[in-house]
């Protein structure tokens, strides 16, 4: 019996014997296996980070070189106004000074419509035929404006380059009927401030005043009238000086 009892025990301490060492194996081999795996976390962590970083997309490798570049507001402004200016030296005849401000038009802004389409115009322009073109237009207009000496200067430049064009001969015509009627308007100004010189001489400012009207809405650019004015005024100012003292 005492064999026995012993041998229980025995058992019984073997087998709590062999659980904790089965435990302290468990726990050890636990720990084993755990260290690796974060070990290998962390050796693999600088490929993802990598291939995230690779993945991300870049602004600068994506960018297209072959993209137009957007010119800013100061250069759109730059580019008009050079345009403008090639135009008005073209329309003097400057024609070498007008290329050279389309050339900087295209420095400061590339391929622009509008400086395309000026360097045609003014292409056109450069030759005889545009050159005469130019000069009717100019007599045309100088004619319409009643400009007498600027109509004389652009159909004398006309003749110089076809003298045998059928509109100078027009031109002419028109012109000199704008001098008859240009004559006849300064005819009937004169006759109305004289008027108007008559009516001041007899007080009736009345009549002054409408003679003078009359003469300005015929001819309102007539250098007369400045002088007319200045007398009508004078006598106003008598007139009300007068009747003050009176």
């Amino acid at each position: 019996m005492a064999f026995s009892s012993f041998a229980k025990r025995f058992v019984g301490y073997g087998a709590v014997a062999v659980v904790v060492i089965g435990g302290a194996l468990y726990f050890f081999d636990r720990s084993d296996t755990a260290i690796p795996t974060t070990a290998a976390t962390d050796a693999n962590a600088p490929a993802a980070t990598a291939r995230g970083a690779a993945t991300r997309p870049n602004a600068a490798a994506t960018a297209n070189p072959d993209d137009p570049v957007v010119p800013n507001e100061a250069q759109s402004q730059l580019a008009a106004r050079l345009v403008g200016e090639a135009r008005r030296l073209a329309s003097d005849g400057k024609f070498a000074e007008a290329v050279t401000k389309l050339d900087q038009a295209d420095k400061t802004v590339a391929a622009l419509p509008e400086t395309a389409q000026a360097r045609r115009d003014i292409a056109q322009l450069s030759t005889p035929e545009g050159q005469l073109a130019t000069q009717l237009s100019r007599a045309r207009l100088a004619i319409n404006q009643d400009d007498v000496a600027a109509a004389n200067t652009a159909l004398a430049a006309a003749e110089k380059l076809n003298p045998q064009a059928p509109e100078i001969a027009q031109l002419r015509q028109a012109l000199e009927a704008a001098q008859q009627k240009d004559a006849h308007r300064s005819s009937r100004v004169v006759e109305l401030l004289t008027t108007m010189r008559e009516a001041i001489a007899r007080h009736d400012f009345a009549a002054a005043d409408g003679a003078l009207n009359e003469a300005a809405r015929i001819d309102v650019r007539d250098p007369a009238l400045d002088q007319a004015r200045i007398e009508l005024a004078r006598a106003h100012d008598a007139d009300r000086k007068e009747k003050a003292e009176k």
